[in-house]
């Protein structure tokens, strides 16, 4: 707090990232005035957009594809799988922007 008017203050966070965007909305829950300098226009940073997530939805298809194939070993059987590129980075991009709408809405509740 401030000494001059017992406000909390205020504080800029450098990067909206997975250590920025936490930061910043305890500031803001403690009630202090915050704001986020990041280049990019959602929260979330590299790990969110490029990184950790669309690496993960992808290895999850992938994991899928390997699983089938392993089930004929339990008398499974499936076709060989048809991959469309465009269908699985359209449902990669839907998780990551169902993810950064959510902070997005998590950090307009927070002002």
């Amino acid at each position: 707090m401030t000494p001059e008017n017992n406000s909390p203050g205020s504080i800029a966070v450098i990067g909206a990232g997975p250590a920025g965007y936490p930061a910043a909305f305890l500031a803001a829950d403690l009630g202090m005035q915050v704001t986020i300098i990041d280049p990019a226009p959602t929260l979330g940073g590299t790990c969110l957009r490029f990184g950790c997530i669309p690496s993960k939805t992808l290895i999850h298809a992938a994991h899928l594809v390997t699983a089938t194939r392993r089930a004929a070993d339990y008398g499974l059987h499936f076709q060989p799988p048809r991959i469309s590129v465009e269908e699985l980075r359209a449902w990669k991009n839907q998780v990551v922007n169902r993810l950064t709408s959510g902070l997005e809405t998590l950090a307009r509740r927070r002002n």
